[in-house]
């Protein structure tokens, strides 16, 4: 005779199943997320971690938290052209920002240069005077995103008048 359990038994039962093959999935070591099982129409996506030069802290090893009041995301994509500078500037919230082609060097003037090559991510420094030039045969850009928070709006970055 063929035994049938009931619907909370049964819910039970699929979430001990969905709770090991989550734990078997986490336990990997691999850093790519595969949506590869064929039983969903997610089937033919990949999600692989971005790495980023100290995630919880900016590429000054500055410690930093999200702004508070209500959040603000706010993405831009920047195109610097070979030979070409921006403006010596700073900014007062924290902005993630991923090389997408080209060569970038930044000068944070008495904390010196750092170059980012397509595929880098880091955290920008923050209240922090400097300027980045773009390096190469090829624009340097990238998506840059601002952690801000809608009032008062910090997302502009502020001028400066000497470096740090």
């Amino acid at each position: 005779m063929k035994q049938i359990k009931s619907p909370t038994k049964m819910r039970s039962s699929v979430l001990s199943v969905a709770a090991c093959a989550t734990l078997l999935a986490t336990s990997s070591a691999a850093s790519a997320l595969d949506h590869t099982d064929g039983t969903s129409p997610t089937e033919d996506i990949s999600a692989t971690e971005i790495q980023m030069a100290s995630p919880s802290k900016t590429i000054l090893d500055q410690e930093f938290n999200y702004p508070p009041g209500v959040p603000l995301i706010q993405a831009y994509a920047i195109e610097i052209p070979v030979g070409k500078q921006t403006p010596l500037h700073r900014h007062a919230i924290p902005m993630y920002v991923h090389m997408t082609s080209g060569e970038l060097e930044v000068d944070y003037g008495s904390k010196g240069k750092r170059t980012f090559k397509a595929g880098s991510s880091y955290v920008e420094a923050i209240d922090w005077c400097h300027f980045g030039k773009a390096l190469g045969s090829q624009p340097a850009k990238l998506l840059a995103v601002y952690l801000a928070q809608e009032s008062p709006n910090r997302v502009k970055p502020e001028p400066c008048a000497k470096p740090d």
